[in-house]
């Protein structure tokens, strides 16, 4: 039972070792000039990829080069 328990938390360990921040966007609404930051492109109107990709939800970060 410790067994399953160490082996099942070193996966779980291990797997968060090779996770990866998002990307994010700032999206334009092409019919009304409104301004998005987000990881995809919003669903609803039509939107143009303005910049990116930032390391925060504000894009404020840009993602180092």
């Amino acid at each position: 039972m410790k067994a399953k328990i160490i082996i099942s938390a070193s996966l779980m360990f291990a797997s968060m070792a090779f996770a990866q921040p998002s990307e994010f966007y700032l999206w334009k609404n092409t019919a009304s000039g409104e301004t998005v930051c987000d990881v995809a492109q919003p669903t609803v109107g039509e939107w143009k990829q303005v910049s990116g990709p930032y390391q925060d939800p504000d894009c404020k970060y840009p993602f180092p080069k």
